[in-house]
């Protein structure tokens, strides 16, 4: 058989590297290795969801070991659970009310007031530094549709999440620099949040679905168990994959939890300035 190139030989040719394969085939051929393909990732998928939810940090450790053929891999992992958290908001949307208040305004004050009330708040400043003619506007079209505008907040989420990452990462590695690389903790970071996500949606399901299953009590104990283990859950996954007693754990612990909001306080602004452009 002849190379993609004309260089004769099989497999992968070592003239242009290309693999020699005949791109000219029946449909039911190129059917066959969709589903392979796709029953691949499903097996693969299966040998990562399991230790990923109940193993904190042992796909990590595999896969910066080199044992990654069994794993789904991390940006690939943290794809499909994005998919499915922000998957679940778009299929079943939020009825709770939206309201939209200037900070320190007596709107906001008489909504603080009362106490379950069930909304949805966003308390945004009365001014800003710069381009506050525009904000001043956008600010009154936000007050005047807070759907759309929380519509256009919502979608801007994920953006900032995908920016979390690498600072996580970077969070990471300042505070273990001696046990991996940059792109070590960029793995992490990859799956924990993948991990973060998928509990996300398992409380999501709960409280969506849980209605008419189970009384409030018990979606409220569930939803709370959920929680407790995703917070037990860094600790835990931050020993297995970089080591270190209890107490430096802890320690190390409380630094990315300040730092990682730090990160999180300033990116809020930035997102609620990129839905004031969009909606």
């Amino acid at each position: 058989m002849r190379q993609l190139c004309g260089a004769a030989g099989r497999g992968y040719c070592s003239a242009c590297g290309q693999r020699a394969v005949n791109l000219h085939r029946p449909f039911f051929d190129l059917l066959s290795d969709a589903v392979g393909d796709l029953f691949d990732l499903d097996t693969r998928l299966a040998r990562t969801i399991r230790p990923l939810m109940l193993t904190p940090g042992q796909v990590a450790k595999d896969y910066i070991a080199g044992r990654r053929a069994s794993h789904v891999p991390p940006l690939k992992s943290y794809l499909i659970a994005a998919l499915i958290f922000f998957g679940l908001f778009t299929i079943f949307p939020s009825r709770t009310p939206v309201q939209v208040f200037v900070q320190g305004s007596a709107a906001e004050t008489a909504a603080r007031q009362q106490t379950g009330s069930g909304r949805v708040s966003f308390s945004l400043p009365p001014s800003v530094p710069i381009y506050d003619e525009w904000y001043q506007a956008a600010l009154a079209r936000a007050m005047r549709q807070p759907e759309a505008f929380a519509r256009a907040f919502y979608a801007n989420v994920p953006r900032a999440f995908f920016v979390f990452l690498p600072l996580f990462a970077l969070c990471l590695e300042l505070l273990y620099r001696r046990q991996g690389y940059l792109v070590d903790h960029l793995v992490f970071s990859l799956y924990y949040h993948a991990f973060v996500f998928l509990m996300f949606s398992l409380v999501f399901l709960v409280r969506q679905f849980g209605g008419p299953l189970l009384p409030g009590v018990a979606r409220a104990l569930i939803a709370l168990a959920l929680f407790g283990w995703l917070f037990a859950c860094l600790p835990v996954a931050l020993r297995r994959v970089y080591g270190g007693s209890r107490l430096v754990t802890g320690a190390k612990l409380a630094g990315l939890g300040a730092m990682y909001a730090f990160v999180f306080a300033s990116a809020m602004p930035l997102t609620i300035g990129a839905a004031l452009l969009q909606f």
